[in-house]
């Protein structure tokens, strides 16, 4: 029986009380075997140098994908047409297969891969953090060999039933794809069991997060409280240590105790994102002309872009780098415990949000409460397109449903 075999042809099979053979109309000698215990293999029926018939079984079905299979048949053929011997190199291939299941995935994430993803990849930290945290810590003594696309899949339907989104789970499976190419372009794996992951349809409007004005107000709120308790704690700290004869330390600042405020403040008014002002250095400020520079090198589109600072905004990085000095080096906001850039600040923001009684909202969400608020207040698409830094007019497209009345006007037309 020859037909072209496909993931829908194998999944209407049904064993009978023989084994029995299918073979591909698309690769020579490429095989499906159904077992009577209805186990389905893939094999290559080939002819060796002196023309003997022979079988290399490339795997089972479930374990390889059809994909998988064809392409490991047609590069198994073109070693044939090449006078290799493809069953004098299988001894080598178990060897290489069992140094791969030597080879967990932990292992290759923290000895070969982190490097690699922090020196070549623009956004290298935020996909290291999400595989290690989705799949490192749970499948970390798993051999390479082991992280396969039924495992996955069953990964992502209980994230889906947590309530993570579809571009929430599509992401973090996306950076594992990636990681795991790496492993077969670094030949510790043979192939991707992967690759035939498909990313889940996400809504390409979807009802975005921003704050309405009262959020918004319980958030300067929370973050005025929080630099209140800031301000009593150091004082109490201070009287403690007067009292046993130790230097007291240093007042905080008395605009910003720390970096939080100012960070969330400039990105409700610039639409940053949170590695954009992560990055933010003293150079990329330009207090004459009142504008930020958001560089190629640091933003998700690669391209660099100008921002024109509010009052507030440029109120609050003039005040911030006054008192501040260190600003003026580097890093306009540097890590207070290892003085280099941040990775991230979720523990305070978490707390903040609390604080603010705030549901449902993070941190990148301030991007969308700048953009909303433009576009609510009349200012083009394609303004906001370029303040944003979006590849596309379609990413923008998402705030239209919040500007005054474009629809409402347009169905007007209809009444007589």
């Amino acid at each position: 029986m020859k037909t072209k075999i496909s993931e829908s042809f194998i999944k209407a099979l049904k064993p009978t009380v023989s084994a029995y053979e299918v073979y591909d109309t698309q690769e020579t000698g490429f095989c499906l075997i159904v077992r009577t215990s209805g186990v389905i293999s893939f094999c290559l029926r080939y002819r060796n140098s002196v023309g003997r018939k022979k079988a290399y079984t490339i795997g089972k079905y479930g374990m390889v994908a059809v994909k998988q299979a064809r392409d490991i048949a047609k590069k198994l053929n073109g070693q044939i047409a090449n006078g290799i011997d493809i069953q004098g190199d299988r001894k080598q291939q178990r060897v290489q297969t069992e140094q791969a299941r030597q080879q967990t995935l932990k292992v290759f994430f923290d000895e070969r891969y982190t490097s690699y993803a922090l020196s070549h990849m623009k956004r290298g930290e935020e996909r290291l953090y999400a595989i290690e945290h989705y799949f490192v810590e749970p499948w970390g003594d798993k051999p390479l060999t082991e992280i396969n696309e039924w495992l996955v899949i069953n990964w992502r339907k209980r994230q889906l039933k947590r309530g993570l989104k579809h571009g929430g789970v599509n992401r973090p499976v996306s950076a594992l794809k990636a990681m795991m190419s790496r492993a077969v372009e670094w030949e510790i794996i043979e192939v991707n069991p992967l690759a035939n992951v498909k990313a889940l349809r996400e809504d390409p409007s979807p009802v975005v997060r921003y704050l309405d004005e009262s959020e918004e107000k319980a958030l300067r709120e929370a973050l005025d409280e929080r630099q209140r308790k800031q301000k009593e704690e150091r004082k109490r700290y201070n009287q403690w240590r007067l009292k046993r004869n130790l230097e007291p330390l240093a007042e905080l600042g008395v605009e910003y105790t720390d970096y939080l405020k100012p960070m969330v403040l400039l990105a409700l008014n610039t639409g940053m994102r949170r590695g954009e002002v992560f990055d933010l250095r003293a150079k990329d400020i330009d207090f004459k002309l009142r504008q930020v520079t958001v560089r190629g090198q640091t933003s998700k589109s690669g391209k660099t872009r100008h921002i024109p600072l509010t009052e507030e905004g440029f109120h609050v990085l003039t005040t911030w780098c006054n008192q501040n000095e260190s600003v003026l080096e580097d890093l306009v906001f540097a890590s207070p415990v290892t003085g280099e850039r941040f990775d991230n600040i979720n523990k305070a923001w978490r707390s903040l949000v609390k604080q603010a009684g705030i549901k449902d909202f993070r941190f990148h969400d301030t991007r969308h409460s700048y953009a909303s608020k433009l576009v609510m207040r009349g200012a083009d698409l394609y303004v906001v397109k370029e303040l944003l830094g979006h590849a596309s007019i379609e990413t923008t497209q998402r705030y239209s449903h919040v500007a005054p009345g474009h629809k409402t006007k347009a169905v007007e037309l209809l009444n007589g």
